[in-house]
């Protein structure tokens, strides 16, 4: 092919894959479910914390999270805090609100706790399963906790 009829053929498709391009880059990520696909049952599968003491693995200690978030934005479900060293247990209902925003989840709830002060991003493990991750730091303790979607 002659050197300008390769020229005139770039500047043809040239416009078409810039579109495109756009459109690909523009696009959602195709890894995170919709709101109504991540609604579901979900409990702790990793809960570490580390503070002054150290690090605690949570769930070997028995505290628990479960959460069911409703297709409809509600959310209910239980925290349960085992007591460890000077801290008492504590218990809350995690009757409240959710939201997605891409691959990130919030919640919001009426009683005050972590999992409302925090945000969960969603994590492909298999296809259609993930996990929602979250991670901050609340009072000088760390806090990392996975809740894994029941099938």
């Amino acid at each position: 092919m002659r050197p300008s009829l390769i020229r005139q053929s770039l500047m043809k498709i040239g416009p078409i894959v810039v579109c495109f391009a756009a459109i690909v880059g523009c696009g959602g990520d195709s890894t995170s479910p919709s709101q109504s696909a991540a609604a579901g049952s979900y409990s702790a599968f990793q809960f570490v914390t580390t503070g002054s003491s150290g690090q605690t693995d949570q769930l070997l200690i028995g505290s628990t999270v479960q959460i069911t978030l409703a297709s409809n934005g509600t959310t209910t479900g239980h925290l349960h805090l085992a007591a460890s060293g000077s801290q008492q247990a504590f218990d809350a209902d995690l009757a409240g609100t959710w939201s997605q925003t891409g691959n990130v989840i919030d919640f919001t709830q009426s009683v005050d706790n972590f999992v409302n002060d925090m945000l969960f991003t969603i994590q492909p493990i298999a296809t259609g399963v993930w996990d929602l991750v979250g991670e901050d730091t609340f009072s000088g303790t760390h806090v990392q906790l996975t809740l894994r979607h029941a099938a």
